[in-house]
């Protein structure tokens, strides 16, 4: 019978607290591909010292572990948060399997851990998938083993999430890149029940929407096509001067650098930085669909996030709508018109969106917009003016989102 490993706690305890508090961490922050400037900006205004875009679909930052749970807590563009843990080279599983059992993993988990990978390889010798993971399992658990911890290895598509360490490993050109997930399950949870329509918008991309097309500079919303309400709920959001995340739980909250009291310091540290870069003045948001389940659902999804006296939910034709009652440079109008599979069949198209352009141009006329748009023939049937475009892709169909900025034509007039 094998003798239970001696592990000295104190000195573990100590370890963690140099090495994971107290030290500053590389950490990968995924986007919605096009939209990492815009990340970037928000991450800058959290007060994360050089985010950079850091290829197609993320921004890096340099930081200690409290900086990952402010991006988590208040960055309503970013899906997940990595932290970076340790990079090699192997040409062999042997090699693999030694350097990542070199790492001290008892620095990152907890007893009874639910441990899942997710692995990408490509360009290596070491390709197969399936056999990374199990050399990698090996190695994590005869590592943990010797401090004393034994943890349970589960699929990446388990449904249960609780407690789960999902740790990514990306192996290209025989280098061996692993990371530690701080979410969970992907930040576009809300922490919120949210019911949903068909195709519907994630909230991370709607919240980068409305960054891009400067909300905080407009005192009203109009939401046409609105579907869900999703972006009637991160407008609220953005208005409301509350961290988008505070109510949801992350991965990191299981870790054993976890502080339950200096967690609970910086969320209410954090709501009174959001509540402080409040713009003055009351914020108003218009959302309707022609669709009456639509609007229903969005009208119920307003309630339950609490904003439902900020926001007015109609059912109502976009073409037979009136603009607001209001100063035409003090709202921003945003579409995401239905195309693809939210489109009746039949339907043309172009002339769908030559219908939206003269819309715009007949009734909203100095206003700010944010225009979805697929496909360049419909963008030219759309017709109007746009200072920004920027490419991206929505439910795996290349789209452009134009949009015209009324404060930035004020300024040059």
């Amino acid at each position: 019978m094998t003798d239970a490993p001696i592990v000295n706690e104190k000195a573990l305890t100590r370890r963690i607290k140099d090495h994971v508090l107290g030290s500053r961490h590389d950490f990968f922050a995924v986007v919605h591909p096009g939209f990492e400037a815009v990340s970037q900006q928000e991450l800058r205004e959290l007060g994360i010292d050089s985010p950079r875009i850091a290829g197609s679909g993320g921004v890096a930052f340099t930081g200690r572990l409290e900086d990952a749970w402010r991006v988590n807590l208040g960055a309503g563009t970013v899906s997940r948060v990595l932290m970076r843990l340790c990079e090699f080279k192997a040409t062999g599983f042997g090699e693999f399997r030694a350097r990542l059992a070199a790492f001290p993993w008892e620095l990152h988990m907890v007893a009874e851990a639910r441990v899942a990978f997710s692995i990408q390889a490509g360009r290596s010798r070491l390709w197969h998938e399936g056999k990374l993971e199990e050399e990698a399992g090996r190695a994590v658990a005869e590592r943990l083993l010797a401090y004393g911890r034994r943890v349970r290895f589960v699929g990446k598509t388990d449904g249960d999430t609780t407690g789960r360490q999902t740790i990514y490993l990306r192996v290209e050109e025989n280098r061996c890149q692993a990371s530690l997930d701080t979410s969970g399950p992907l930040l576009f949870r809300r922490g919120r029940n949210k019911f949903t329509e068909a195709a519907p918008l994630r909230e991370t991309l709607a919240c980068a929407i409305l960054r891009a097309a400067g909300l905080g500079n407009y005192r009203v919303l109009v939401d046409p096509f609105c579907g869900s309400g999703t972006f009637a709920l991160e407008a609220g959001a953005l208005f409301s001067g509350r961290p988008v995340n505070l109510d949801r739980n992350f991965a990191f909250q299981d870790w054993p650098a976890f502080k339950p009291a200096r967690f609970q310091h910086l969320k209410a540290e954090m709501e009174k930085e959001f509540r402080g870069r409040m713009p003055g003045g009351a914020r108003q948001i218009y959302s309707s669909d022609i669709d009456a389940k639509a609007t229903a659902t969005a009208r119920h999804n307003l309630e339950l996030a609490g904003l439902a006296f900020s926001a007015e939910v109609d059912q109502a034709d976009f073409f037979h709508l009136h603009a607001p009652a209001c100063a035409p440079s003090g709202v921003l109008l945003v579409m995401n018109p239905p195309y693809g599979a939210r489109q009746e069949p039949g339907v043309d198209i172009a002339g769908f969106y030559r219908r939206i352009g003269d819309k715009v141009r007949r009734d909203y006329a100095g206003c700010a917009y944010a225009i979805i748009v697929p496909g360049l023939e419909n963008e030219k049937a759309l017709g109007l003016p746009h200072e920004r475009k920027i490419l991206f892709r929505n439910g795996g169909i290349p789209v452009a989102l134009l949009i015209h900025n009324s404060v930035t034509r004020d300024a040059k007039e």
